[in-house]
């Protein structure tokens, strides 16, 4: 029996490591396929990591005798919700636009719901303002209860964060989110709790609003998923990290849904990380990519196995079109002659 059970941990030992090493193969891929949009990338993510303590001293001269509440929730509802308009504005231009040159980054090739369906499109959109409305107004209740229960963040001129403490707690605040988010967010897809979930799901093709479009009570959860990080960093965090890690967390929300797999996403340069197509494949097959910073807990438990095998496969099929296309043209060509 033991001999079983050892041979067993054996097997499952040799799967993950296994599993690792094809993450790693992917992700050297991944960086290899980015070409000059990693170059850009990785400008976007250091001139924002450089600039942004520089804003928060100049911000911070505003903030003066105003008390812990205040800020509190100044910050959380203007990096939260700024984030959220301003990430959709930008996305809003990119699908008016319809250039060829950000077209090649689109994930799907189905028309977007405004093309699908304009009336229902208009009855969409004001579902989801009604709804970002109504969570604004409970991530606000919570920041208040928050503070009322003790909760403590610096908020002093004295102690703006440096450069590495600003890393280093953004970067806890990921893996503390990603951890916590992937479990929640697989739980959400047990038949007894997905009635809560699915209203997110009401998007099968992705955009950008439809990041932050969910349940009250799912709302709730994932915003105590993301507040985790900060909540057991405490006071070592000061209210304008947090407020860095709430623009960081909504624009990922925003990059992951938006429906495009951009070369220059910042977010792309993290290890391990997904991407809006990887999610993608969640909203489109509802199945599996519960991740959202990183995959390496859907690599580790196996739920990102048919998301792979559907990339394969695709990637099989277009060889073989592509194969198929130049044999025909040879043919063709011999005809001819």
């Amino acid at each position: 029996m033991e001999t079983s059970s050892q041979s067993d941990l054996s097997i499952a030992s040799l799967a993950t490591l296994d599993a690792l090493d094809n993450a790693i193969k992917k992700d050297k891929n991944r960086y290899i396929r980015k070409g000059y949009g990693l170059l850009v990338a990785i400008f976007i993510a250091l001139s924002t990591y450089l600039t942004v303590p520089h804003i928060m001293f100049f911000i911070h001269s505003y903030l003066d005798g105003m008390q812990k509440i205040q800020i509190f929730l100044l910050v959380q509802l203007c990096s939260t919700n700024l984030s959220y308009v301003l990430g959709n504005i930008y996305m809003y231009i990119i699908y008016s636009l319809k250039l060829p040159f950000f077209e090649r980054y689109k994930v799907d090739n189905n028309p977007w719901p405004w093309e699908q369906n304009l009336k229902q499109w208009t009855q969409t959109k004001k579902k989801v303002l009604l709804n970002w409305i109504l969570n604004s107004i409970i991530s606000s209740l919570l920041t208040i209860a928050s503070v009322y229960a003790g909760q403590n963040f610096r908020h002093d001129s004295s102690s703006i964060p440096s450069h590495f403490e600003l890393a280093w707690q953004i970067a806890f605040c990921m893996i503390v989110e990603d951890t916590s988010f992937y479990w929640l967010h697989r739980t959400l897809h047990n038949p007894r709790f997905y009635y809560i979930h699915k209203k997110h799901h009401e998007f099968y093709n992705t955009i950008s609003v439809a990041a932050e479009y969910q349940h009250p009570i799912e709302f709730v959860l994932t915003s105590t998923a993301t507040a985790l990080g900060p909540l057991i960093l405490g006071a070592n965090m000061h209210v304008y990290t947090l407020g860095f890690w709430y623009i960081v967390r909504v624009f990922e929300t925003i990059d992951g849904h938006c429906g495009y797999e951009f070369s220059w996403s910042p977010y792309r340069l993290l290890p391990f990380s997904g991407s809006s197509e990887y999610h993608h494949y969640h909203h489109s097959h509802n199945i599996g990519n519960f991740s959202s910073f990183f995959y390496y807990w859907d690599t580790l438990c196996g739920t990102n196995k048919e998301y792979f095998n559907f990339k394969k496969a695709r990637t099989n099929e277009m060889q073989l079109n592509l194969m198929r296309r130049v044999f025909n043209e040879s043919q063709q060509k011999s005809k001819t002659t």
